[in-house]
């Protein structure tokens, strides 16, 4: 058999984790002393605001060690399934790097590691795919190989709304978060070849940025695979939320939007306001 895994950056709903045996190995975010494991129950969006809020200290966010993945894989392992790892981009953590260490322990054979290039539900959405794929009776070969070619295809971008984490988080200078901030610039972050880079400066209201955002996406982006995309999000307000699935929904591209709340590693990375349309590309 084969088992599909990923890490907590995915941001999938419980429910697509359950329905497609999808299991998670949560990363850590890190409160002042307090350390936490990403994984839906024990810190949330409204605990990492609280804290910054508070303290006026960033959160901050730990890839889990080489022992970890091993002890995370061997039961399934040992259960007879082969592996297939789908984590967060190696470009973008060292969660990749420890897990293809912990596949070489364990033998390689049985864990593949796969570079998603991605992040959040851009994480999530190849997961699915490979366990879809699973579901169909593809090979091992076949799934790594399809999974390979999507990720370097995939539609992986937000908008950050408020660049206060960005600032403070060394991902931006004092003079940009400045100016930004006086001229109510939203940066347009976007994950291309693994690297995430900042494509655009929008200007004005949230409403309209996002609205300009998603269609600048989907014009650049068209060969979608329909069967659905993920508007991951952090903090949002509710009825901005609701507008943008709508407006989404209006296009008669997907089969299915899901607004999804971005887990607390991204959360940590991105603050309040942020969204990003993510789908994948065929």
């Amino acid at each position: 058999m084969i088992k599909i895994t990923t890490d907590s950056t995915c941001d999938l709903p419980k429910k697509l984790l359950e329905e497609n045996n999808i299991s998670v190995l949560p990363l850590i975010v890190t409160l002042g002393d307090e350390e936490f494991f990403d994984n839906g129950k024990d810190i949330s969006q409204e605990v990492i605001f609280d804290f910054v809020k508070r303290t006026k200290t960033l959160p901050k966010t730990a890839a889990r060690s080489v022992m970890d993945f091993v002890d995370f894989f061997k039961p399934f392992v040992d259960n007879g399934d082969t592996v297939i790892h789908i984590g967060i981009g190696a470009d973008l953590s060292s969660c990749h790097r420890n897990a293809v260490l912990a596949s070489d322990e364990i033998g390689g054979d049985k864990v593949v590691i796969l570079d998603s290039k991605a992040l959040s539900s851009g994480v999530g959405l190849l997961a699915l795919e490979a366990s879809k794929m699973a579901k169909e009776g593809k090979s091992v070969q076949e799934i790594c190989a399809e999974i390979e070619r999507l990720s370097s295809i995939a539609q992986v971008s937000f908008v950050v709304d408020r660049p206060d984490f960005l600032y403070k988080g060394g991902r931006c200078s004092r003079f940009s978060f400045s100016m930004g901030a006086m001229l109510k610039i939203k940066p347009r972050l976007q994950v291309i070849d693994g690297k995430m880079i900042n494509t655009a400066k929008d200007m004005g209201p949230m409403r309209v940025v996002l609205k300009k955002y998603i269609d600048a996406m989907l014009e650049k982006y068209p060969n979608v695979k329909k069967e659905r995309c993920f508007l991951a999000h952090t903090k949002m307000d509710e009825n901005l939320l609701k507008e943008i699935v709508e407006y989404v929904k209006s296009k008669n591209i997907f089969d299915e939007v899901i607004p999804q709340d971005a887990g607390s590693v991204i959360t940590s990375h991105c603050g309040e306001g942020t969204l990003g349309i993510l789908y994948l590309c065929d």
